[in-house]
């Protein structure tokens, strides 16, 4: 059930949505109120990739916050406060910021990230979330606890006892109400609001502020913002627990602050074209017996002015990425990205080996990235070893000493790099490339079919390096690539580019023949 939640990956992205009728609108929603999760990692996994990033990010400055509220004894003069606010729940406080926004997995994919420009209907959808969270948690507990549970009879919540229970209802619900009653779904006012839940509505608000604000000091101005609302938006008494939890926050800021930062650096150029979008598309890599052991994915952005539907590469936009200082951003975009989309293939159980991933060019001509790179594979638990990146053999020629150490750390770090249109010379040759720690290459196209390129297949294989393929346009081509051992190759005879999701049904349908 985890693979059929799939998202459209433009929508995903929250920078664009479908333009719908009213009718088609109700039954896309009618669709996703009807859908059933079995358990909280299912429904987890039907949030948007973004979403999922963000609600990370909340649940630790939710954790944050709590434990500094208990030591202030924040809430406890309230009517539900005392029992709510006691240190033991510091970890569960973390699962209620984790899945405070479950309830977007029941809302159709094109509203899970709130557009500037709904109409009032469609910001209804979007924020039906919250009631609809509350009632999709109580039934994955009744579940949890193996209640029978009657398949059919819709949504609804059983009252409960539990208290840890109760306080994730809550959290659900009321995480986007406001001190001073202008918040949803219920405008309640001051002490009404779960002080549970206030502590989760002021972790979110610090993430979403500190990811979009274009500054220099994004942390430090969130707070500020945040401070400035006291007795508004937020309890004064809440705001103090800000103030004395600001450096464990701010730690939790630095600790995601890779991801963090690339939204809102690419905001720019994304707004540059209304309608503009970016995202990966994937392509099937064949092996010689029709079988597809990997996926190309490469870098594409939407809304080409006057050409509505058309795309670009990263490779035409590159001047642009270079003049606004983006290919680091962007690539880390598209990193995280693709990282996400191998944790959907190994839920899914796919049998895959891996991406093949093409990053901006200029993206290895920057400092060193270890670190980052650490703590993507931190963030995102995956098997490194499925992620393959291209590295142009022209790059790897002229780079100087600096660059050529750099590369050669990623290397002895796992980072797996692809030589792309690698041309084998007395400069570059197979053992040289051993030496360097390469065990992929990509043949330059005009070699195929060429005495010279079926030599250097030949040694390749003979030296234990997997050789792809591309542009296989052709039988002809496509064959001549197998017949001399070609590991896979890619190109219109062996599959279209497709998206994400088209990409996890196709290697779903393939799995069950």
């Amino acid at each position: 059930m985890i693979c059929r939640n799939l998202i459209d990956q433009k929508n995903r992205l929250g920078f664009w949505r479908f333009n719908e009728s009213k009718e088609v609108f109700a039954l896309r929603e009618q669709n996703w109120k009807r859908k059933e999760y079995e358990t909280w990692d299912e429904a987890f996994r039907g949030l948007a990739p973004v979403v999922r990033q963000q609600s990370v990010r909340v649940a630790a400055y939710t954790q944050a916050l709590f434990v500094q509220a208990v030591k202030l004894h924040f809430g406890e003069n309230t009517a539900d406060g005392k029992e709510r606010m006691r240190g033991q729940y510091a970890d569960f406080m973390y699962k209620c910021g984790l899945y405070h926004q479950l309830g977007k997995a029941l809302v159709p994919p094109e509203y899970q990230i709130e557009q500037a420009d709904f109409t009032d209907e469609e910001r209804a959808v979007y924020q039906k979330y919250t009631t609809d969270g509350r009632i999709l948690v109580a039934n994955l507990q009744e579940k949890g606890a193996h209640a029978k549970v009657k398949r059919g009879e819709g949504f609804i919540e059983r009252p409960t006892k539990n208290l840890p229970w109760l306080i994730l209802r809550e959290c659900c619900e009321q995480h986007m109400e406001r001190w001073d009653g202008s918040g949803y779904p219920a405008g309640r006012l001051g002490s009404d609001i779960s002080v549970s839940a206030q502590i989760v509505s002021l972790a979110k608000e610090l993430d979403r502020i500190a990811s979009e604000t274009k500054s220099e000091e994004p942390f430090e101005l969130a707070c500020q913002s945040l401070i400035a609302d006291a007795g508004h938006a937020w309890s004064p008494e809440l705001i103090e627990v800000l103030k004395a939890s600001k450096e464990a926050c701010a730690a939790v800021y630095q600790k995601y602050i890779t991801y963090t930062r690339t939204l809102p650096k690419t905001i720019p150029l994304v707004e540059r074209r209304p309608d503009r979008v970016m995202g990966l598309s994937y392509r099937p890599m064949a092996a010689a017996d029709g079988y597809v052991p990997l996926y190309e994915a490469e870098p594409w952005f939407a809304g080409v002015p006057d050409r509505p539907g058309e795309t670009e590469t990263a490779e035409e936009l590159h001047d642009l990425f270079e003049r606004t200082h983006l290919v680091e951003d962007i690539s880390w975009y598209f990193l995280y990205e693709a990282t996400d989309t191998i944790l959907r293939m190994t839920n899914c159980n796919l049998g895959l080996e891996g991406l093949l991933l093409t990053l901006p060019r200029g993206f290895f001509l920057l400092g060193s990235q270890l670190q980052k790179f650490n703590a993507l594979f931190a963030d995102q638990p995956i098997d490194k070893s499925r992620l393959l990146l291209t590295l142009p053999d022209e790059l790897l020629r002229n780079a100087n000493k600096t660059t050529a150490e750099i590369l050669g750390r990623y290397l002895r770090n796992g980072i797996r790099l692809v030589l792309d249109d690698y041309r084998p010379d007395e400069v570059l040759t197979a053992e040289r490339l051993i030496e360097m720690g390469f065990t992929h290459v990509r043949l330059a196209p005009d070699l195929y079919d060429t005495p010279a390129g079926a030599a250097a297949i030949g040694e390749l294989r003979l030296k234990g390096i997997t050789v792809f393929g591309k542009q296989a346009d052709t039988p002809e081509r496509q064959a001549w690539l197998y017949e001399n051992g070609v590991h896979s190759c890619s190109g219109t005879m062996c599959g279209i580019t497709v998206s994400e999701d088209d990409m996890i049904l196709d290697c779903l349908d393939r799995e069950k023949v």
